[in-house]
Parts: C-alpha cells; sequence; structure tokens
C-alpha cells in the first residue's frame, strides 16, 4: 500500500480480503499493509472478538470455514496455551488416576507436570509419552491413530477407558455454542469424550477466550455437566453464568510465564 491507512480502515479491508478468499496470512498482510506482523495480529485477534474471523497458527480463518476440522500440525499458538497446561497440572493430587484428552492445549500438561509417584495418567495422545511415562503411571489407550489429529481413536481406544473409573478428566472443545454445549468437530472425538465423562467423578474443560461461542459438528453435552472451567475469558456475562450453573472456574493469566 502506498499510503499508510488508520486501523479501522486497515481492519475493514483485512475482513474484505478474508470474506474475498476465505483465509489470509499474517506475512502476507504485514507487507500489503506495510505494518509489522505485531500490528496485524492485534488486527486480527480484534476482529476474532467481535466474531468476524477466527484466529489460527499465522494467520485466520472465516467463522464458516472454522468450524471444520483443523490439523494438530496448524493449531499452533504454543506459548498462549502453556498458562492452561500449566494451570490444569496443578489440579492433579497424590493418588489421582487421571485422563488426559490429547490436544494442543493438554498435550503441554506432560511437560508442566512434576515427577507424582502414585499417580495413573490414561491418554489418548501420542505426543510427549515418553516425557510422562518419566512422573507417572502411564496408560496409553491405544486404538486407531488419526492421521491429522495425532490422537487414539476407536473401538480399542474406548474399550480401555470403560475398564477404568477416572478421578480427574482433562478435555478439551472445538467450542462452545451460544447455547451453551460442548461441542467437538471429529466424530471419534465425540464418542471419546462422553464415554472418559461418563467414567469421570470431576470433569474439568479447557476453554480459550476465542471459543466461546463457537458452534462445531458435535454436541457432546451440556456445558453443566462439567466441574471446573479453566479459561482466560474476561466477558463478565460469560463468568457470570458460569458462576450461577455452580461450575468452579479457574481464570488463566497470560501474563504469568510457565514453568519451562
Amino acid at each position: 500500500m502506498n499510503k499508510p491507512l488508520f486501523t479501522e480502515e486497515r481492519r475493514k479491508r483485512i475482513l474484505e480480503q478474508i470474506q474475498r478468499e476465505g483465509r489470509v496470512q499474517v506475512k502476507e498482510l504485514a507487507v500489503l499493509f506495510s505494518v509489522t506482523e505485531d500490528a496485524i495480529r492485534k488486527d486480527l485477534r480484534f476482529l476474532d472478538q467481535q466474531g468476524l474471523v477466527q484466529k489460527t497458527y499465522g494467520g485466520a480463518l472465516l467463522p464458516s470455514k472454522a468450524s471444520s476440522f483443523i490439523a494438530y500440525k496448524d493449531r499452533g499458538g504454543t506459548e498462549s496455551k502453556k498458562p492452561f497446561a500449566k494451570a490444569a497440572a496443578a489440579l492433579i493430587k497424590p493418588g489421582d488416576t487421571v485422563f488426559i484428552e490429547s490436544s494442543s492445549y493438554t498435550n503441554l500438561m506432560f511437560y508442566e507436570m512434576e515427577p507424582m509417584p502414585g499417580v495413573t495418567v490414561v491418554t489418548n495422545s501420542i505426543h510427549g509419552l515418553s516425557e510422562l511415562a518419566s512422573k507417572v503411571k502411564l496408560i496409553h489407550v491405544g486404538g486407531t491413530i488419526h492421521p491429522e489429529d495425532e490422537s487414539g481413536y476407536g473401538f480399542f481406544a474406548l474399550q480401555t477407558i470403560q475398564q477404568i473409573n477416572f478421578d480427574k478428566c482433562f478435555l478439551r472443545t472445538s467450542g462452545i455454542s451460544p447455547d451453551w454445549k460442548v461441542s467437538a468437530a471429529l466424530q471419534d472425538s465425540l464418542e471419546l469424550k462422553q464415554t472418559v465423562i461418563r467414567h469421570s467423578k470431576q470433569k474439568i474443560l479447557l476453554i480459550g477466550r476465542n471459543h466461546w461461542n463457537r458452534v462445531h459438528r458435535y454436541n457432546v453435552c451440556e456445558l453443566g455437566e462439567m466441574d471446573v472451567v479453566l479459561t482466560d475469558t474476561d466477558d463478565e456475562k460469560v463468568l457470570s453464568k458460569l458462576a450461577r450453573q455452580g461450575i468452579d472456574v479457574i481464570s488463566v493469566d497470560q501474563s504469568i510465564p510457565s514453568g519451562r
């Protein structure tokens, strides 16, 4: 661009480009508008908070396309997810048997955990297993590995889960719908979540601020079935409704650095 644009105008142009092309990349927009990549990230974050786009690793998508499955390798954003992992790992107590669902958030728990003799962790993740095995008793559910989600699913995984009673489960969601249903993008994930929930005393859900008011293909359960929510949202309406429903809220402070 020859002439610098005001922030509001630039954001309008970015939105127009996403509507034309379906997705944009931070690097390309920075060159196009002659601004820093940080400025573009702030623009995309603003548009995301308005519900106009969904931020992804390195760019953004139209909301209509964001409800489709995003491969594990494309999820990115590790630094913003570490505080979630640290807060979640702190909830595991000596003697617990827990299920940790594979996701780009929860897999980071393996690195935040201290060695915990007497703790059993069951997971369908294929990431960080050697790290986890050095700290706890590890049970992998097996099953068929989804090539893009990079997690174990299917009959054999569900059979393993059904044999175990969990003190706690740590789950992720593709989105919380406006009517407060927990959703999933994969049918395999739907089945696994529902099975884990039935076998868990305490259900803990990690929800990033960008995942509120997002509808995905499969409804897992009502959000009210969760006992604890970890979230970084500062939306008072959301926080008040969680309190009214009796759901314990752990606010994730993105300003606090991870332990690793």
